[in-house]
C-alpha cells in the first residue's frame, strides 16, 4: 500500500460542513435511484419499502451508527420525526434490515449508484488532488484492488473476498465483484471485462497490482477499448528481471528514455518520486504483450524526521503499460501510479477505519456485500457534497439528522 495519503482527512471549516452548497444540490434525491433497484422479496412479505430501508440505513450511518442494532435503535428513537418525511409507519427491527440486504443484488445496487455519481461533479480535497501530480491525466482512471469483508467471517467459513474497481476520476466505486478466495481476483476481473461492450472502456486506463499482470488480462482490457498499467513483481520473473536490468544502469544514448520527478512533503516527511520510462523492450516482448508501449521504473525515496532523528527509506517499483509515449508523458505515468492507491486511501481505508466496516458482523455474505455497497455510496455522497472530513460530518449529522436526510431526498 502507498502510505503517502493513508487515512488523511482534511479539516473543514467548522462553521459549515458543506464546502460547496452547489454540489449538495447535485446529489439530492438518491432515494429515487434506490427505488429503481430490484426488490427480490416476495410481494406478500414487503412490509417496508426497500428504498426507504436503505435510506434509513444511510442516514443512521451518516450519524455514526455502523451496526444493524445501532441503526435499529437510532431509527426507533426518531421514528416520530422520520414518519413525517419518509414512507414509514414504525421502525424496522434488526432482522428486517438484514433480510432486505440479503435480498438485494449488490452488483445492481453498485452499478446504479455508480452511474448516478459518475454524472455529478466532484472536487477533491487539496491534499488528495495534489497526489496525482501537477496536471490531471486526461484519461478516465479505474484502479483495481482486492479486499476482505472481515465482518462476514464466521467460524468454519472464510470472510467474503471482493475485487473493487474504483473510478479515481469520479471518486466512486464503479464495481465490487465477489471472488471465491484471495488470489482469484484476475478471474473475476476478466469475467467483468468480458461483460463490457466493445469500446465501452474507450478513454480509460486501468491500473492494477502485480496479481493482474498477465497477458490475457491485458488483452481483455484492450478488447474493451481500454489501456492497462500494471505493476510487475516476482510472479512474472523474466519480465521483472528484464525491466530491472534495463534500469540498473544510468541512462545512455543507445537506450533512450524519458524521466519525471515529483516532490511532496509536510509534517516532518518528504517524499521524492523519480520515474524512468523506455520503449526499448517493446519489440522484445511483442509476442507475449503485443500492445506493450512502455516499461518504467518508479523509485520512491521517503525521508522522515522525528524527534531530531532522520531516517530515509527507498522503494522501487516496475511497471508496464499499453499507453504510448504520445498518449502518456512521464509526468502522467507518475500521476497514474500514485493515484492508483486512492482505492486504498479513499475507499478501503475509510470504510474500515471511519465507517468500521470490518467491525460490522453479519451472518450473511450477500448482506455484507450490500453493506459494503452502502458504505461506498455514503463516501461518494459526502465527497460530492464537498464534505472534506467524514468524522466531523458524522458528528454534525448526529446532532442535525435533517441535514443528512437532505442529502438523500430532495425537498423541492
Amino acid at each position: 500500500m502507498d502510505s503517502s495519503t493513508e487515512g488523511t482527512e482534511v479539516i473543514a471549516d467548522a462553521g459549515d460542513i458543506f464546502a460547496n452548497p452547489g454540489m449538495k444540490q447535485q446529489v439530492q434525491d438518491l432515494y429515487r435511484v434506490l427505488q429503481t433497484v430490484t426488490d427480490h422479496r416476495h410481494q406478500r412479505g414487503r412490509r417496508f419499502e426497500m428504498a426507504t430501508v436503505l435510506i434509513l440505513m444511510l442516514v443512521a450511518k451518516m450519524a455514526g451508527e455502523n451496526t444493524l442494532l445501532g441503526i435499529t435503535d437510532w431509527v426507533r428513537l426518531r421514528v416520530d420525526w422520520l414518519t413525517q418525511v419518509v414512507p414509514l409507519h414504525v421502525g424496522p427491527c434488526a432482522n428486517t434490515y438484514l433480510n432486505i440486504c440479503a435480498q438485494i443484488d449488490a452488483a445492481e445496487l453498485s452499478a446504479k449508484v455508480a452511474a448516478f455519481f459518475s454524472g455529478a461533479a466532484v472536487a477533491l480535497p487539496a491534499d488528495v488532488a495534489s497526489d496525482t501530480g501537477a496536471a490531471p491525466p486526461p484519461l478516465r482512471h479505474l484502479a483495481c484492488d482486492g479486499k476482505a469483508l472481515r465482518g462476514s467471517h464466521r467460524a468454519g467459513a472464510d470472510a467474503q473476498q471482493v475485487l473493487g474497481i474504483f473510478d479515481v476520476t469520479a471518486q466512486c466505486m464503479q464495481a465490487q465483484l465477489p471472488i471465491a478466495d484471495k488470489g482469484h481476483e484476475p478471474e473475476a476481473f476478466t469475467t467483468w471485462l468480458g461483460e463490457q461492450a466493445q469500446h465501452q472502456l474507450d478513454g480509460c486506463v486501468i491500473t492494477a497490482d502485480a496479481l493482474h499482470t498477465h497477458a490475457n488480462v491485458g488483452a481483455a482490457i484492450r478488447r474493451c477499448g481500454g489501456d492497462y498499467l500494471f505493476f510487475v513483481k516476482g510472479n512474472q520473473p523474466t519480465l521483472y528481471e528484464d525491466i530491472r536490468l534495463l534500469f540498473s544502469e544510468p541512462p545512455n544514448r543507445l537506450l533512450p528514455e524519458q524521466s519525471a520527478k515529483s516532490v511532496n512533503g509536510g509534517h516532518g516527511r518528504r517524499e521524492v518520486r523519480h520515474l524512468r520510462t523506455s520503449t526499448a523492450l517493446n519489440h522484445y516482448w511483442d509476442a507475449t504483450w503485443p500492445d506493450l508501449a512502455q516499461v518504467f521504473q518508479v523509485e520512491r525515496r521517503i525521508t522522515r524526521t522525528q524527534q531530531g532523528v532522520t531516517k530515509t527509506a527507498t522503494e522501487t517499483a516496475y511497471c508496464i503499460t499499453s499507453l504510448s509515449t504520445t498518449r502518456a508523458s512521464p509526468d502522467q505515468l507518475l500521476a497514474y501510479t500514485r493515484a492508483h492507491w486512492q482505492i486504498e486511501n479513499r475507499s478501503h481505508w475509510r470504510r474500515d477505519v471511519t465507517l468500521r466496516e470490518d467491525a460490522t458482523q453479519l451472518a450473511s455474505k450477500p448482506a455484507s456485500m450490500v453493506i459494503a455497497a452502502l458504505n461506498n455510496t455514503l463516501l461518494a455522497l459526502l465527497d460530492r457534497s464537498g464534505i472534506t472530513n467524514v468524522r466531523q460530518a458524522m458528528r454534525h449529522f448526529a446532532a442535525h439528522p435533517a441535514d443528512a436526510l437532505s442529502l438523500l431526498i430532495s425537498t423541492a
